[in-house]
């Protein structure tokens, strides 16, 4: 019972059941507005329109008197354009002219004597010498407006008298108001059954694009997003799939990453309890055989420890656990002092290390990650270079720091590889050497560089080496 209530009710919070009742509330008003406006307006309107129409004919007619060019056949024109019945008397309440349109069905010309002179009366009395009235025409029980008016002066004309039936607005609001029902129900069934349509038509993208989030939500990486309908639903359906791409890419590469680190692991862990199993069975009792074996597994144990650390700082740097401390340091003092510790591989191993610094050069940084990034970058240097086993450190002024670049003679990065090397996830493929450090350098300098706020890259072409450079900032 209660899952069908929580049917009922995101049914009811839908984007297709929103659309319809807005759209449907919509055309109900409308036609509510419509029914409103016939109901209170048309009736008052037409009332309106007849009054102005006689007060047309009217000023018509005694221009005319007053300029003694009235006719007979002015007042029949006026009588029939605007279905109007005239009397003309004279100051006695004798007809002068008299003209009736619908063959002495109107007030006027089926009214008595008696009736007429109160007419005349009623406007004499009054205050501008109009009377109007809506009577009911007695003979035919329709309603009629009456119109008389008192003309002062001395002229032959001494009293109009107008009359115009009303009953056409009974039958014309009849008709209208069949016309109106038919066309309301014809307007609800179309407005609800266009509203259904929109509501389906507008909600389908998202719906699609929803179920395609569920997929996603699923571990589908592979799923495509389509918002194809409107601006909005496509530029998210745009997004999602980019997101997509990226979450695909991550999980490829955590997938790596994972594979990568449990092979570092697995190599010094074997080697550590091999070595371990040797100095127990075999060079216990041999000093030199059993120092040569603790030391290898000493080797390993520092190689375990420092993948530990290495992925422990990175985590760190990236939830921003850790801070800053700027300083301003000469920058020949420090990295002639961080290289001065490859001396060893110098001498042992054959690299050659070529410094190029400015003496005094000044640079504001934190000291201790400044060395973590010059040292992955050198180990990094040193794991790719060529045959020659160069290796160039150099420090160039730039307009507001100085750029730092360690290159190397070595393979060289792809132009497709270059911007996935700082990735967090990515490891290239290792050179031919033994490789110095854990494979997550790079992923270290590059949030280093981006929590100091510096510019950093990398230059390569095949065969021929790689430079990774950054440009620290003046403190301003």
């Amino acid at each position: 019972m209660s899952v069908g209530k929580s049917d009922l009710r995101k049914a009811l919070r839908s984007v297709r059941f929103t659309v319809w009742i807005y759209f449907a509330i919509f055309i109900v008003a409308i036609l509510v507005l419509i029914w409103i406006s016939f109901i209170a307006t048309l009736e008052t309107n037409y009332r309106s329109r007849k009054e102005n129409d006689i007060e047309l004919v009217s000023s018509r007619i005694i221009t005319s008197a007053v300029n003694g060019s009235l006719t007979s056949r002015q007042i029949e024109d006026l009588a029939h354009e605007y279905d109007m019945c005239i009397i003309l008397q004279d100051r006695y309440g004798l007809t002068i002219y008299s003209y009736d349109v619908t063959s002495n069905h109107c007030l006027i010309h089926g009214s008595s004597e008696s009736d007429l002179r109160s007419y005349r009366q009623s406007a004499d009395s009054a205050a501008d010498g109009v009377y109007y009235a809506e009577l009911l025409n007695p003979r035919y029980g329709d309603d009629t407006l009456l119109y008389v008016k008192s003309i002062g002066g001395r002229g032959a004309i001494r009293y109009l008298m107008i009359n115009t039936s009303l009953e056409p607005l009974d039958s014309t609001v009849g008709v209208i108001r069949v016309q109106m029902i038919q066309i309301t129900v014809a307007m609800l069934i179309l407005g609800f059954g266009i509203s259904i349509f929109l509501s389906r038509l507008i909600s389908t993208p998202i719906t699609r694009i929803t179920k395609s989030a569920a997929k996603l939500g699923q571990g589908d990486y592979n799923v495509e997003f389509n918002g194809n309908g409107y601006t909005e639903t496509e530029q998210l359906a745009e997004t999602l799939n980019f997101a997509s791409c990226e979450i695909t890419k991550i999980d490829t590469m955590r997938r790596d990453l994972m594979a990568n680190i449990s092979h570092d692991l697995r190599t010094p862990l074997t080697m550590v309890k091999a070595y371990a199993e040797m100095i127990r069975d075999l060079s216990g009792d041999d000093p030199v055989k059993r120092d040569e074996h603790l030391g290898i597994i000493i080797e390993e144990s520092d190689r375990l420890a420092a993948l530990v650390n290495d992925i422990l700082d990175l985590t760190k740097l990236e939830n921003g656990g850790s801070e800053l401390s700027l300083t301003d340091f000469d920058l020949s003092e420090r990295i002639n002092s961080i290289m001065a510790r490859y001396s060893l591989l110098s001498e042992r191993d054959g690299y050659k290390f070529y410094v190029s610094v400015p003496e005094g050069s000044m640079v504001t940084a934190d000291p201790i990650k400044f060395d973590q990034v010059i040292y992955n970058l050198v180990n990094n240097a040193v794991n790719y270079s060529g045959e020659s086993r160069d290796i160039y450190v150099t420090a160039v002024p730039v307009s507001d720091g100085m750029e730092i670049a360690v290159t190397d003679t070595g393979p060289g990065i792809s132009k497709e590889l270059l911007p996935l090397i700082f990735d967090r996830y990515y490891r290239a493929e290792k050179s031919k050497r033994e490789v110095i450090g854990t494979g997550l350098g790079l992923s270290i300098v590059k949030q280093i560089l981006i929590m100091h706020g510096f510019e950093f890259g990398v230059r390569s072409e095949e065969n021929v080496g790689s430079t990774f450079w950054f440009r620290t900032k003046n403190r301003s």
